[in-house]
C-alpha cells in the first residue's frame, strides 16, 4: 500500500503544471509586445514587422482568427460530441448559451435492426438510436434532439416518443 501511495504522489509531483491561461500564438504575441515600445518610430517599425508576419501566417493558414459568432456556430455544430476543454473555447461567453436542444430535418434513414436506425440530419450530423423507435422514422421528418443527464441525448422524430441516441458523425 505504501509503495502504491508513493508512486501516486511521485506521479502527481512530477506531472507538468497546467497553465491557467491558454498560450498565445507567438505571432500574436509579437504584435502585442510592440505596445511596450516607448519610442514611436521603433514601435511603428515593430508593428509593421509583427503585422506583416501575422498577415503571412494567416495567409498560410498557420493562424486563424475567429470571432465569437464563429465560435458559437462551431460549438453548435459539435452538439452531441463530448469534447475535451479546448483552448479556443475559453475566454468567450458562448459557453453560457450552450445548446441543450436542436431541431433538425431528417435527410436519410437507414435501418440498423431491432427497431434501431441511423439518421443523417440536414446539418450534416449523423445520429444512431440506441433504443428502438415505436414507429420507423422517415426522411423529410423533423427531429428534436435534447441533451439529457450524464451525457445522454434523446432523439424524437415527428410526434414520436424520444429514444436514446448517440452522435456518430
Amino acid at each position: 500500500m505504501r509503495i502504491l501511495l508513493a508512486a501516486v504522489m511521485a506521479a502527481i509531483l512530477t506531472a507538468p503544471a497546467v497553465a491557467a491561461e491558454p498560450a498565445t500564438s507567438a505571432v500574436v504575441g509579437k504584435v502585442v509586445a510592440c505596445r511596450a515600445e516607448a519610442d514611436p518610430a521603433r514601435r511603428l517599425a515593430c508593428y509593421d514587422a509583427a503585422v506583416g508576419a501575422f498577415a503571412d501566417a494567416t495567409a498560410k493558414g498557420d493562424v486563424k482568427v475567429v470571432d465569437r459568432e464563429e465560435v458559437r456556430k462551431t460549438r453548435r455544430s459539435l452538439f452531441g460530441f463530448t469534447l475535451p476543454k479546448l483552448p479556443f473555447f475559453t475566454g468567450d461567453d458562448s459557453a453560457a448559451d450552450e445548446t441543450a436542444e436542436v431541431e433538425l430535418g431528417v435527410v436519410s434513414v437507414s435501418a440498423e435492426g431491432y427497431g434501431r436506425f441511423t439518421l443523417v440530419m440536414d446539418d450534416g450530423s449523423t445520429w444512431r438510436s440506441t433504443e428502438p423507435f415505436a414507429r420507423d422514422p422517415r426522411a423529410g421528418s423533423k427531429a428534436k434532439i435534447k441533451k439529457g443527464a450524464l451525457g445522454a441525448y434523446f432523439l424524437s422524430v415527428g410526434n414520436g416518443r424520444a429514444v436514446r441516441a448517440t452522435r456518430i458523425g
